[in-house]
């Protein structure tokens, strides 16, 4: 199983990655867990080309972790911190699916993951910007996976709840409302990233690891 991680310096990406044999990463930074990493300057869509279409190989699953959590309250909306949110958790993991589809670089009956959050689901006070970003990225992987389905490629999503590193320690300290009954108290949670990506059957799934 081929595996390639975009945002794979991210806490997560890097627990998951030393679990699975065979990863490699596109990100900002390299890592030593990876098989191969691919360097990225900034998340624009001609650096994000110009990384791709050096991939002379294909994939059997893409894992899109990019994103970033922020306090926000839609009562004090302030539109150049919604675009910044937005654009980190929708668009770009968006923009990278879109460019690792129209390259090529994953095999028939391979699935990319956008890696989500439970907050997509919630309407509680203090985290809007970032649920309502989520919220649209969870539909637009299936509205991409109906219109990949004739392709063979599967979209999914997994929604994690609150783990226990420095983005999770930022809305475990802000107070929010849900926030502290959604804390993984283990990394358990990665074995069920895996069991899924491993599953070639799931399609068109948002599946939330509680």
């Amino acid at each position: 199983m081929k595996i390639l991680f975009f945002g794979g310096s991210s806490d997560i990406a890097v627990r998951l990655a030393k679990k699975i044999k065979n990863v490699e990463n596109i990100s900002r930074s390299k890592s030593k867990i990876y098989k191969e990493n691919y360097l990225l300057k900034s998340y624009t869509q001609k650096n994000i080309r110009n990384v791709i279409k050096k991939i002379n190989k294909k994939y059997d699953n893409i894992l899109i972790f990019n994103g970033k959590f922020s306090s926000s309250f839609l009562t004090n909306y302030i539109e150049k911190d919604f675009e910044k949110i937005f654009s980190q958790n929708f668009k770009t993991p968006l923009l990278i699916a879109q460019q690792s589809l129209e390259n090529k670089i994953l095999n028939k009956g391979a699935s990319i993951f956008f890696i989500s959050s439970i907050a997509a689901e919630t309407d509680e006070p203090g985290n809007a910007y970032y649920s309502i970003a989520k919220n649209s990225l969870n539909f637009a992987a299936k509205i991409l996976g109906n219109e990949q389905k004739k392709r063979g490629l599967r979209v999914n999503v997994i929604s994690l709840g609150v783990v226990n590193n420095q983005m999770g320690k930022k809305a475990i300290n802000t107070n929010l409302t849900g926030v502290k009954k959604n804390i993984y108290k283990n990394d358990s949670y990665l074995k069920e990233i895996i069991k899924i990506i491993k599953n070639k059957k799931i399609n068109l799934k948002k599946i939330i690891i509680r």
